[in-house]
Formats: C-alpha cells, structure tokens, sequence
C-alpha cells in the first residue's frame, strides 16, 4: 500500500543521520519492512474477511464443503464458487468493531455506516445490492478510513462520539486482528461467532445441493448475458436436488432440461420476449435476472444471472428494406429518412454520395468531389465488418440550409495505399449537422481523420463512439484538426467508449482535438482507452473555448519514456475554462519520470473536478494488453475504467 512508502523513507532519513553499524541498520530496515508486511497483511485480511461474511449473508447458498487449515477456512458454495475465512493472530494494528445489525446494516464501533447519509447494507433489499466496505488506514498509520465505491474515494471511520476509529492498538503487546472469535462445524451447520456480535451465524452445510450456472460461451457481456428479442439461448448448469424451481421475470421464458445423474448437468434455456412491448413496467429496462433454485429438504441453493433483451440484428440491410429502424450513436436510419440506398456486394469505386451498405469482407473505394449532404456508409453485417478507403479526394461535406449527416457504422475507414491527406472537410461557411462514427476501426498514418480550414465552418453534432483508432505515426498524430488561428463553433463533441493506439511503439504528438481559438459548447470524453499516446503542454484537447465537460472513467497508459521537463496535458482551454460538468475517476499508468496534468497548468476548473488517479498497479495485470491486435482489456480491480468494447 501506498501510505506505507512514507514510512519507510522517513525511517531511511533517520537511519542515514544515525551512527550506527551496517548489521544494526540493515536489522532495523529488514524490522520495517516486517512491520509494513504485517500491516499490509492485516488489513486485507480485514477487506477479504468482510467480503466473506457479506457472502454468507446474502443468503440463497448453503455450503456444501469445509476445509480449515492454520485458522483459514475454505468454504465451498453450493453455487461452486469458494470463499475464505481467515481467523487473525497477534499484530499491531487494532480492528475495529464491526457487527451487522437486525436491519442488515453494516455497524463499526456501534455506529451505522452511511453513504450520503443512507445506511450501507450489508444484507440487500429488493432491487438494490448490499455492499461490502472497503478499509484501509490513513496514510500517517493513525486511523481507519472507509471507501464504499471499491477504493475510489475513502472516508474516515468515526464512532459513536464522532471521533476518529484508531488503527493503532494500546498497551504491551500488541492487538489482534481477529475478525471473529470462534468458527466451527456443528453438526449439519457452519458456525461463526463475530468479536463484537452475541449471536452466532449458522449456515448448514448440505452435500447433496449444488445450484451452479455456468458462465455462457456467447452474448456474456460485462456480467451480463444478451439474448435476441423473441430468440432462445442456452448454457450449461450443474445442479443437484430434490425440487428444481426456474423462472424470471415476466415475459420471459426459464427451463432446466433434465439432470445427467452421472454428472449433474443439465441445460438452462432462456427464452427473451418478442419485442420490447412484452416487457412488464417493472423490466422496461430489458435487463432482470433468472433464478434457478434446487433443494434438499430445507436447505436451498440459488444461482442467478442477469440477462437482457437485445435486437439481435443479422443484415442492416434486410432491417433497413423492412421498413425498420436503427441508430448510428442514437441518430435514427431507415428508409424514409433516408431513401434509395444501394447494397455494394463486390469490390468497386463510388462517385457519387448516398446511403451505401457493404456486404461483409467487401471494400469500397470512395472517390467523388461532390459536396454531400448525407453520406453513409453502412457494414451490412453487425459480425463481420466491411471496409470504406477513401481515394484521391478527400470526402467534402455541405448541407447549405438542409440538415446533413456523415454516418459510419461497422466499417474500416481507412485511406487507400495511394491517398496521403485527411479523410474529411467540411466545405462551405456554415456548421455541419451530423458526423457520427459506431462500432468502426479507423486506421490513420499520420494525416487527421478530419481537417476544416476556414472560419464559420465546423460540425454542430460530433460523434466517435464503440470504436478503435489504431494509429501508426510514432510523431504527430491529430484525430479532429482546425487550422490555429480559424474561429470556429462546434455545439456537442462526444467520444465515448473507443480504443486509441499506437501498435508499434508511441505518438510522441497526439492531440485529439486541435483548435486553440475554436469552442466547443459540450465535451464528453468517457470511458476510452488510450495507449501510448504522448502529448505536450498543448494537450488531447486544444481549445479556445469550452463550456461544459464530462470527462470520466478514461485510462491513460503509457511505458515508454519521455523528457522529464515535458508535461503531459489533457485539456487546455486557451480563453475560456469549463464552469460546470463532471470530471472524475480518470486514470492514470505511466512509467515515465515527466508530470500528467488533467488541465494547463494543473488548476482544476470547477468544485468536484478532479485529477488523474496515478494507478499503483498495471490496470492490464490479470487483464488481457495486446498490442498487436488492439485488445486492452482491464483486470477487475480496473474494470470501470477505459473501454468495454473487445
């Protein structure tokens, strides 16, 4: 832990100063060291023994196997999961009381914790989870703080008077972190006594019930599983009991095959409601979650998962002939917005704007000095994606009183072998309406994705969402580019869950928006994953003017080095600064010895905003970091951060 390091620094000025021999300092240094270690191990075993018991709460699992070893024991749910329970011994720091009250609320030192003023559940309550705090001490080694959000942010812990909950124990000897006094098998249960409850906690153990979903091969997303409108889906659940109970919510349809006795697996079928009007008011969301519940006797054993009704789509084509609708980031597209589309099946060149759907592994060639009001480019199938180069001019967009709109969904947007200039303009004094690029891959080497070059022009709705940029210039790199001194207006830019990166090794120059005497009235930058991208103190975003801002949950990640009297800046507002929006949880890995600023000059624009959270671990350790194929996945410590998209 990090508050530790401050110990140990102070510890080497003093051993510096003293006189002493090298065996005396290196035992007092090696006692340190000891000393952090325990308090490091103490106080994760406090969070993991929280953990722990929140399980046990929970309910809707019995246990079906104990095995203790050195005061650790491993229990076995009947959902097949396994959890630890680890009594403490002698140490140095002093755990505080922490009970769970009739209410199911988490109580330290005999006072309810509360988020906001709202009692934290340990036990939840339908239609809301409990939580399992998170503690952690101050940095001076002195108290208890408290973090409800997985350590993103941290409180202290004060008792029933209102003071601080020391962490540091009192008289010889040292204090226990022993979380509970005594855990033992009584006869068909599970016993554990809390230190500062009267009333033990049973849980039977039974052998005979297991309830165990097994996590879906396909559509198993971010914990939550995906199934077509109408459609059924089906995974493998491993189950043992007298009585089998499945359902769901209404609409939808919940079944077990039957068991292989031999095995005890049996399959799960999950049929979705046909469309969204099915659904009750209580699942108007389309998310919910199917129960399968197995027992023996009166003990029960329960596995839930969520799932979620989706639109499975299989051709944007046939749902565009069908009269249907979809979006392009939440911009509607069917046949009577936009008519006359063509479906391209073979390799050709176009000329001429209009709304084109791409047969999946097929390229096309754009190469057309005609102005267009709406161009859309459409990969037909939303599995397999469909490529769009652009040759020889560059795409000029102008809409003079009409509404236009450039539409990129499910394509490679790339420039041909032979172009060497940006991909798109906007081509007369006015502001564009719509520019929206969706689950595409943009490839750029060097030159922008777009470039507007005289004042007045500029594009009122700027939209790059579920997309990977995979950028091959090691110097300079600008996705959106003005020219420095053009004035130009753009109402909402939003780049939204993407992937930036350089394959081969750096950008020594990104910059995702280039306009030091532009404005931007609304900036969202969330949730996307940039890797390897260096800047300078001109920033990702060089503006003019801005307005307001949500920039949140993003990683920035770099290993390479760089100069250390270089900063890195995310945002740098020239004339105006933001006052209002969000900006929090941005994270933070670098290897490099150079400063990371959120804002020019680090000076935080508004209350609440806040700076980049230095990672104290690789976000991609236990995740998935591949360079060459461009998958970053976090681990699930980092897992609400950067993108969610591979």
């Amino acid at each position: 832990m990090n508050y530790f390091k401050s110990i140990l620094l102070t510890a080497f000025a003093l051993f510096a100063l003293a006189s002493c021999d090298t065996d005396d300092l290196r035992d007092d240094v090696d006692n340190l060291k000891d000393r952090v270690s325990s308090l490091e191990a103490q106080v994760n075993l406090l969070n993991d023994n929280m953990t722990a018991i929140k399980r046990l709460l929970e309910g809707g699992q019995s246990i079906t196997n104990v095995n203790e070893v050195s005061g650790t024991y491993t229990l076995t749910l009947s959902d097949g999961s396994t959890i630890k329970l680890t009594q403490g011994s002698e140490g140095t720091v002093k755990i505080p009381e922490i009970t769970v009250n009739t209410d199911g609320q988490w109580e330290v030192e005999g006072v309810v914790l509360t988020q906001n003023g709202t009692p934290v559940q340990a036990v939840g309550t339908p239609g809301t989870d409990g939580i399992t705090p998170k503690f952690q001490i101050t940095k001076d080694g002195s108290f208890w703080q408290v973090s409800y959000d997985n350590g993103t942010t941290w409180e202290d812990v004060k008792n029933e008077n209102g003071e601080k909950v020391s962490a540091v124990s009192s008289g010889e000897g040292g204090s226990t972190d022993t979380f509970f006094e005594s855990a033992k098998v009584e006869g068909d249960f599970f016993v554990i006594k809390l230190t500062s409850e009267s009333e033990p906690i049973s849980i039977p153990i039974v052998k005979d019930v297991i309830c165990k979903i097994v996590e879906p091969t396909e559509s198993f997303k971010n914990g939550v599983w995906e199934i077509g409108y109408g459609k059924t889906a089906t995974t493998e659940i491993e189950i043992k009991g007298e009585n089998i109970i499945a359902n769901g919510p209404a609409g939808w349809t919940v079944s077990v095959s039957d068991i292989d006795e031999s095995t005890n697996k049996a399959t799960l079928s999950v049929t979705a409601p046909a469309n969204a009007a099915t659904l009750t008011r209580a699942t108007a969301d389309n998310s919910c979650e199917v129960t399968v519940q197995a027992n023996t006797n009166a003990s029960w054993a329960v596995a839930k998962i969520q799932v979620k009704a989706v639109q499975i789509i299989d051709s944007y084509w046939e749902l565009y002939k069908s009269g249907a609708t979809f979006t392009v980031n939440g911009i509607e597209v069917n046949n009577t917005k936009f008519p006359d589309a063509e479906f391209i099946d073979t390799n050709r060149t176009i000329e001429v704007p209009g709304t084109y759907f791409i047969k999946e592994g097929v390229t096309l060639t754009y190469s057309s000095t005609v102005n267009a009001l709406n161009l859309l480019f459409i990969g037909d199938n939303p599995k397999t994606i469909s490529t769009v180069e652009v040759s020889t001019n560059y795409i000029r967009l102008r809409q003079n009183s009409d509404t236009g709109h450039f539409l990129c969904k499910n394509i490679i947007f790339k420039a041909a072998p032979t172009f060497t200039n940006y991909l798109f303009t906007v081509y007369a004094d006015e502001s564009f309406s719509h520019v929206a690029f969706d689950q595409c891959q943009v490839v750029l080497t060097g030159k922008p994705l777009s470039a507007i070059t005289n004042d007045k022009r500029s594009i009122a709705d700027f939209s790059i969402e579920n997309c990977i940029f995979n950028l091959s210039s090691t110097t300079q790199q600008f996705v959106i580019n003005t020219s420095t001194n053009k004035n130009q207006d753009y109402n909402n830019i939003t780049i939204r869950n993407n992937i930036f990166y350089c394959p081969s090794n750096k950008v020594t120059q990104f910059v995702l928006f280039n306009g030091q005497n532009s404005g931007i009235n609304s900036l969202t930058l969330e949730n996307n994953t940039f890797i390897n991208l260096e800047t300078t103190t001109g920033g990702y975003i060089n503006i003019g003017n801005l307005s307001e801002i949500s920039i949140n949950n993003n990683i920035f990640w770099t290993n390479t080095t760089k100069g250390d009297d270089t900063n890195v800046v995310i945002v740098r507002s020239n004339t105006t600064t933001p006052e209002k929006g969000t900006c929090a949880n941005n994270l933070l890995y670098k290897t490099m010895n150079n400063t990371w600023q959120m804002f020019f000059g680090g000076k935080l624009p508004f209350t609440g905003a806040e700076e980049l959270k230095s990672a104290t671990s690789n976000p991609f350790d236990s995740g998935t970091f591949d360079l060459d194929k461009g998958i970053f996945i976090p681990s699930a410590e980092y897992a609400q951060y950067g993108a969610s998209i591979n």
